[in-house]
């Protein structure tokens, strides 16, 4: 029985010898196919920009700029504590409005029109109509300055159309450099901002969501008459040609102060930069004003893997995945003290391709280091995210020793033990011989 307790240890060893991954590791040159895309997944929130600007741009070393995307994002509307306001909504694109060629040159019989609001005459202007269209503009914005001269003859023809005794309509505006306080309650990042009050309030409650109406058409002297032509009550209060308004003239937006951005984008696998912002076309914004402090839900590139795939590349890895091997700044928020400040994310990307042996299996993972900074910009406040590709490749193969090789093994263990112990049982039996001789020898 004593050989038998060594031969087993030998081919349990044998058996787990087997068994066991190992790993053969390479660096090669990216062997990705040419014009391969590659997919870059973002999902940030920003709690103190609204969604109605807020924009993602990509743009590549290779002269690739696509500005302010919208098939592939989808933005949430979130309160001051990061709250969702409603469902996720594909982002829309806006179209650059119109404007008259010529200043109307109009001049106003009652001058009172033509004054700008303050916050003691805004609240009772809205409560004195039953549909206020205010203008917020700043003097130093040159879309605002082009709209004035429409807007003050729109104004005059609005009203006398129709008559401050009615109660039924009014233009108006707000000079959001005089009155900022104002323009910051109604969440004013852009000008102009042309937005529509019902009843003294711009709060209309839609599925059970509040939300303001917002105008995004064309900026010119019978554009606004028409508006005001649409969105007027009838006798009965009720407006009876919002048919006359083409699609995304008149938009609503959930009122909130910050946005969540989310999706992804597929780019060329070249040097280049995603930039999140505020943008639309017919607009100026106050980049000084911003504040673009945020937080990343997560960041990753290519595809996620599933649960089974993820412990696949676990065990293959060759030094194992780290909770945040894919996604460096998942969770990560990044917060300013001040406005007006740009945040850089620079991020190296490298793609490690797993073979999985005899299953077949092959498995990209893109993993990538990160290196954060913040600074005060001058012209253009924004949240860039900076990546490159690294041209070398990490490729993990799994070795597994042939079955054949196993089997010569086996055959090894077992011959070796026993021709082993043959040896040793006759070397025995040799010894009690001769002892037994030397024995009858002495008695002799």
């Amino acid at each position: 029985m004593a050989p038998h307790r060594p031969l087993f240890h030998r081919l349990k060893g044998e058996l787990h010898s087997y068994a066991r991954l190992e790993t053969k590791t390479e660096l090669v040159v990216d062997r990705s196919a040419h014009g391969e895309l590659l997919r870059v997944n973002f999902d940030v929130d920003l709690p103190k920009l609204s969604c109605e600007f807020a924009t993602v741009d990509v743009s590549d070393v290779m002269g690739l700029s696509l500005l302010n995307l919208t098939r592939t994002v989808h933005k949430t509307p979130l309160d001051e504590q990061r709250r969702r306001l409603g469902a996720a909504s594909a982002d829309v694109g806006q179209r650059r409005p119109e404007y008259d060629a010529e200043h109307p040159g109009f001049q106003y019989e009652n001058v009172h029109i033509a004054e700008p609001l303050t916050a003691q005459s805004f609240g009772p202007t809205l409560n004195a109509y039953e549909v206020v269209v205010v203008n917020f503009f700043a003097p130093w914005c040159h879309w605002c300055r082009q709209l004035a001269p429409t807007w003050e003859a729109a104004t005059e023809a609005v009203h006398a159309k129709y008559p401050d005794a009615e109660g039924r309509i009014r233009y108006a505006k707000v000079d959001c450099v005089a009155q900022s306080a104002l323009c910051r309650a109604h969440i004013i990042t852009a000008f102009p901002s042309i937005r529509i009050f019902h009843k003294g309030s711009d709060d209309v409650v839609r599925n059970g969501f509040h939300m303001h109406d917002a105008y995004y058409g064309d900026r010119t002297k019978d554009a606004l008459i028409r508006l005001a032509d649409t969105i007027v009550p009838d006798a009965r209060g009720l407006r009876a040609n919002v048919h006359r308004l083409q699609e995304g003239e008149v938009r609503s937006a959930v009122q909130g102060v910050g946005c969540n951005l989310a999706g992804h984008v597929l780019v060329k696998k070249v040097p280049g930069t995603l930039h999140v912002s505020a943008r639309a076309p017919g607009h100026s914004v106050d980049y000084l004003s911003l504040d673009l402090s945020h937080q990343f839900q997560h960041l990753h590139f290519g595809l996620q893997p599933s649960a089974k795939r993820f412990k696949a590349l676990a065990a293959l890895h060759p030094h194992g995945l780290t909770k945040d091997w894919s996604d460096k700044l998942a969770g990560r928020a990044f917060f300013s003290n001040s406005e007006g400040w740009t945040f850089e994310h620079y991020l190296q990307v490298v793609l490690t391709t797993i073979e999985a042996g005899r299953r077949g299996d092959s498995y990209n993972a893109y993993e990538y280091t990160v290196q954060s900074h913040d600074y005060n910009a001058t012209d253009h406040a924004s949240v860039k995210i900076t990546y490159t590709l690294s041209p070398i490749q990490i490729l993990v193969e799994e070795v597994r020793k042939p079955f054949f090789r196993f089997l010569i093994s086996l055959c090894a263990v077992v011959g070796g033990v026993f021709t082993v112990a043959g040896i040793i049982d006759g070397i025995t039996h040799s010894i009690r011989s001769m002892a037994k001789k030397l024995e009858l020898g002495k008695q002799g």
